[in-house]
């Protein structure tokens, strides 16, 4: 890099600090979610150290009985916290700085995107007006939705391999493609979902004018199965044990059709802390009035060339070919959040589930900062003013923006009690699950036939070893809730397990008996966790030999 390069990493770093200075402030933010978020690290730090890995159960969830949290639960924020937390940090600063990293990251890879592409004025502006949209901070100091802002980082580096490809340059893309998609899955599936959603169209629209399409699909299919297979040992669990938790009949019932923006709250919305569409201090969902005005000029720059321009450079041509494609699929990600497409939501529920139509304001987002590197790019006269005035109004309009509402004197064991599941719907509670027996905290140890000395020898969130000297034969409940993967083995000798209320229960004899319940990984996880381990090894093996003999 060149120290102009280093200069503007530099300067991304310092406005990043002063744009989220609030999350510097003690303690936890008044936030749709930062409590679900605070509670899911403290317990996938939890699991960690008990040798989950990867973190599937959280023992602590629902009064003690347990919850497969992680199992269908985003992973990759938590393990960036995971390295704010080794310096130090406390759970709940360590969640705080997680959006801070993510927010920084993102900035970068859009930089680095936009300067290959644009060149480095139009890459400043077009990242400036990605992290200076109002839905950024809307998503760190309002939804507080650690998913969605870690999957920032990696839009950027998919569309950047993409793009690359289409020349046919090098192995790296290839890597750097597969390794940016499994990013976003693991940030947020649904997210993941969305952007990939559009990267789709792209390489649709992209195909015509590429020369050796056959490389270029196979380049593709490359990144999406090596994005895919390291995901793998989450994202295959995560959709098919969906069929063992309540998830589909709440879902679909509470979502589908009932999140859509309307066209003016995406221009401009008054900016609250509240839920979407509450009555009163409802959360804003706009894309930003500079990021529209970007894409009007976009349009009208585009329209002024193809009809007045009568000779354009091959360098020219391929820009506004880029550029209709961005505002093609601006246009389809609009209409996606509008109720009349209402219809195509439907069509695709079953098989993709997004609760809030509007989570693709990250895609437009994203879509508005390359509209604005483009349009620096191609204009002749006075792009530097132009670009000056889009990053001045962006701060300008985002200057309310950019604080939290209020701090919360709580510390992190006061918000572990707050927290059942989270998640709003205890969603991902097993289907078997009697709501009666789990209602409130029962000792982690039950004997049926009269009293029985237990002692607990270990007690992990996947691990439960316990002595039993029962005076007659009879039943052991250990409250926690079953899910595939626990096993109980009683005198060394794997014991089958009743569930048939929820929760795990077995027969024992009379006398002493040693037990050992253990959370294990299934046959379907363990497939899984091959299928990600054989990628690395499959898919990037050869490519790092190549790299070493260049």
């Amino acid at each position: 890099m060149k120290k102009i390069d280093w200069l503007i990493v530099f300067l991304i770093l310092v406005a990043s600090f002063i744009l989220l200075k609030d999350l510097f402030k003690a303690g936890l933010y008044t936030s749709h979610d930062g409590v679900h978020q605070v509670v899911r690290f403290f317990y996938f730090d939890q699991a960690l150290a008990d040798g989950q890995f990867p973190p599937r159960w959280a023992q602590g969830l629902i009064n003690g009985f347990g919850y497969p949290l992680f199992i269908f639960s985003y992973h990759l924020p938590w393990f960036i916290a995971e390295v704010i937390r080794f310096l130090g940090f406390s759970i709940i600063d360590s969640v705080k700085y997680t959006f801070l990293a993510g927010f920084i990251f993102s900035g970068l890879t859009m930089y680095f995107l936009q300067r290959d592409l644009f060149g480095r004025l139009a890459a400043v502006a077009g990242t400036a007006l990605y992290l200076l949209a109002p839905y950024r901070f809307s998503n760190i100091f309002v939804r507080a939705s650690i998913g969605d802002a870690t999957a920032f980082i990696f839009a950027p580096l998919v569309f950047w391999s993409l793009v690359k490809l289409k020349e046919k340059v090098g192995w790296k893309w290839e890597v750097l493609g597969s390794l940016s998609v499994a990013g976003l899955i693991l940030s947020h599936a649904m997210v993941a979902a969305l952007f990939l959603s559009i990267f789709g169209l792209y390489f649709l629209f992209s195909l015509p004018t590429v020369k050796n399409k056959i490389s270029y699909m196979k380049f593709c299919a490359f990144i999406v199965l090596g994005g895919f297979g390291l995901s793998a040992y989450y994202f295959i669990p995560s959709i098919i044990e969906r069929g063992n938790t309540r998830f589909q009949e709440l879902m679909n019932q509470i979502f589908v059709g009932n999140y859509f923006a309307g066209i003016n709250d995406l221009i401009y919305s008054k900016w609250g802390y509240g839920v979407f569409h509450s009555k009163e201090g409802a959360m804003s969902i706009q894309l930003g009035l500079i990021q529209w005005l970007v894409v009007l000029l976009t349009i009208i720059y585009l329209l002024k060339i193809l009809i007045f321009d009568k000779k354009i450079s091959a360098e020219k041509k391929k820009l506004v070919r880029e550029g209709i494609i961005l505002v093609i699929l601006f246009i389809f990600v609009i209409f996606m959040m509008l109720p009349v497409s209402l219809p195509v939501w439907k069509m695709v529920s079953n098989a993709v589930f997004i609760d809030f139509p509007w989570r693709y304001l990250a895609v437009s987002v994203f879509l508005a900062s390359l509209c604005t590197g483009l349009l620096i790019k191609i204009l002749g006269k006075g792009k530097i003013i132009l670009a000056i005035i889009f990053i001045i109004s962006a701060i300008y309009l985002n200057r309310n923006h950019l604080r939290i509402n209020e701090t919360l004197p709580w510390d992190l064991s006061f918000i572990l009690k707050l927290e059942k599941t989270t998640n709003t719907y205890d969603e991902y509670t097993p289907k078997w699950v009697k709501n009666e027996y789990i209602a409130e905290n029962k000792p982690r140890v039950e004997f049926s036939g009269g009293r029985a000395g237990i002692e607990i020898l270990k007690n992990k969130s996947n691990l439960l070893e316990f002595s039993v000297a029962a005076p007659e034969s009879g039943v052991v409940r250990v409250n926690t809730i079953y899910y595939p993967g626990w096993k109980v083995f009683v005198d060394g000798k794997e014991e089958g397990i009743d569930y048939s209320n929820g929760l795990i229960e077995f027969k024992v004899g009379e006398g002493r008996k040693n037990v050992v319940a253990r959370f294990t990984e299934t046959p379907l996880r363990m497939i899984s966790n091959f299928i990600t381990a054989a990628t690395l090894v499959l898919f990037f093996l050869p490519q790092l030999r190549s790299w070493k003999k260049q």
